[in-house]
């Protein structure tokens, strides 16, 4: 037991260590000369590792074995680039060039949501479809791919990296490579190829591939009029209706047998376990965003697919017990079934699809791989691009380190209680930077004190992480207000207290001079055990908030 916690104690440290000889290892990794040799179109079939997975060849192995990067001039002409420019989501014809390859009448659309999508004169994302227009045409196999422009993943590695860790939890997800991408006489750069989610894919991962498919769309959930994407059966979504009726159902054991009949739960624990691993907090499961849901006609059961892996490890010390939004999340954590096996399945997937010399190393051979790519369209992002990969390093080590703490630790660590109350301390600054001001000061009855000074605009904050057992918690504070002029979002407005992570907006604020104030933000914590993080914040034009020390306390309620 002693060789144990000793080991945990350790474990940040040597998680720090590793990291920096990871990043010392790939800063002398040697660099290319010049730009990776180019996979012929004639590329060599699939590696061992996907011979292994798969023992027939699937549509598309070609295309996702090589090591290297795809050349891919499209040809559009004018006034079908004006016709993208009015709309951008209406297919137009282009000539597509791989290599020797050339494949005509090719479909083209832009895509992306909000914060990816940019329009056909900047760095287009785009959905080639080569056999809409040309119905026996394929592209390696495939009818269909997407070429993601990686606005909001700069070291253009997420989707392969985190794509591959769903697949090897049994969870269908599409396979990604890369491409250096030419449009016309304009090179756009570097790009990410993804397979799209179509009948070839369906076919890797289930036997039928006759059944509905549906895009979850931005920020829907499956209560909604989802878009289907194909299917052969009944278009009267019938069987969304079923898995939101389920999911619903208020007894908790009756909801599990009938979740069991509607929805494929080991996946779809797979599916949550590893969303939550790489902190895919634009996904269903913390979201209702970017996904893909299938009905499987042979099972009758419905699996959830990941899409838009492009946003992951952002926030490394993130509870594996959180943001369980998504309304099927929601229905399998608070059953006692679910959440046992959640915390079963962490533990699996953890050892299985976690290994941080494996990931580490897989970022080092993209990182060789991908640079001089990038330097022969921009050798700008190139120069940044040393920087991207090193951070892509740290957040996968920081998260590994954080998992491997909380699996070992809780709920063990768990905050203690005297008389259903505890007192809260380890308050440390969050989001200040050059916007606000935040100290630590006594009043003049020697009380101490956790002030916000606004300095500008901003949405700075005092934070404490704790771990809590299964409950429902009340979080309080007395605060104080001095010429607050509030700032209000879908998280709060003004001054106020809240927990982080949650779509539950606070319904307290203080604005404008304020005396002293009683403070409170009620939530509940599923699952077992949580860590979850306490915020005092204040979001404001300018001003000020005190939250007295002595006062930040936590009671359970039940």
């Amino acid at each position: 037991m002693r060789r144990r916690r000793k080991f945990r104690e350790m474990a940040p440290a040597l998680t720090g260590r590793l990291a920096s000889l990871v990043l010392a290892s790939a800063c002398f990794a040697p660099v290319l000369a010049a730009a990776p040799k180019v996979p012929p179109t004639n590329a060599p079939g699939p590696s061992a590792a996907a011979a292994g997975r798969k023992e027939k060849k699937q549509p598309g192995d070609a295309l996702f074995s090589t090591n290297g990067v795809w050349p891919l001039r499209i040809e559009i002409s004018r006034v079908n680039l004006e016709a993208l420019r009015r709309d951008a989501r209406k297919y137009v014809p282009a000539t597509v060039t791989v290599g020797e390859t050339v494949y005509k009448d090719v479909a083209v659309h832009l895509k992306g949501a909000a914060g990816s999508f940019r329009g056909v004169d900047d760095k287009p994302a785009l959905t080639l479809n080569f056999d809409k227009f040309t119905p026996s045409q394929k592209f390696f196999g495939l009818g269909k791919i997407h070429l993601n422009n990686s606005v909001q993943d700069r070291s253009y590695m997420t989707e392969l990296i985190c794509g591959q860790m769903f697949r090897e939890a049994g969870v269908p997800t599409p396979r990604a490579a890369h491409a250096l991408v030419q449009l016309n006489d304009r090179k756009l750069g570097l790009y990410v190829l993804k397979e799209g989610f179509e009948k070839e894919f369906l076919g890797q991962h289930f036997k039928q591939t006759g059944g509905n498919l549906y895009d979850g769309g931005f920020l829907r959930e499956i209560t909604e009029p989802l878009e289907r994407d194909g299917g052969d059966g009944p278009n009267d979504r019938a069987d969304l209706k079923a898995l939101a009726a389920a999911a619903q159902e208020r007894d908790t054991d009756k909801r599990w047998e009938k979740l069991r009949e509607v929805l494929d739960v080991p996946r779809f624990i797979s599916f949550m376990v590893v969303e939550n691993l790489t902190w895919d907090w634009d996904g269903y499961v913390m979201k209702k965003n970017n996904y893909r849901i299938y009905h499987d006609p042979g099972t009758g059961r419905m699996t959830f697919m990941p899409h838009g892996l492009d946003q992951m490890f952002e926030d490394p010390n993130a509870p594996i017990f959180a943001n369980f939004n998504g309304l099927v999340a929601q229905a399998v954590i608070k059953t006692p079934q679910g959440r046992m096996l959640y915390r079963q399945r962490y533990n699996e997937l953890f050892n299985q699809v976690f290994s941080l010399e494996k990931l580490t190393n897989q970022v080092n051979e993209l990182a060789v791989r991908l640079k001089p790519a990038l330097a022969s369209a921009n050798p700008h992002a190139a120069r940044e691009f040393d920087g991207q990969a090193r951070r892509m390093r740290d957040l996968i080590s920081q998260r590994w380190a954080s998992v491997a703490r909380q699996l070992g630790q809780a709920p063990s660590g768990a905050l203690r209680f005297h008389d259903g109350r505890a007192r809260l301390e380890n308050w440390a600054r969050q989001d200040a930077a050059e916007s606000a001001r935040l100290d630590q000061v006594q009043d003049r009855d020697g009380r101490a004190m956790l002030t916000i000074v606004a300095q500008r605009e901003t949405t700075a904050s005092w934070r404490s992480r704790i771990t809590l057992t299964e409950g429902h918690y009340r979080f309080e504070a007395r605060a104080r207000a001095a010429g607050i002029k509030p700032l209000k979002d879908e998280k709060g407005e003004g001054a106020g207290i809240r927990i982080s992570g949650t779509e539950q907006p606070r319904a307290n604020s203080l604005a404008g001079d304020s005396d002293w104030k009683r403070l409170e933000f009620e939530f509940t914590v599923d699952g077992g055990w949580g860590e979850i993080e306490l915020v005092c914040e204040l979001r404001a034009q300018a001003g000020q908030v005190w939250f007295a020390r002595d006062s930040l306390l936590l009671t359970k309620l039940k």
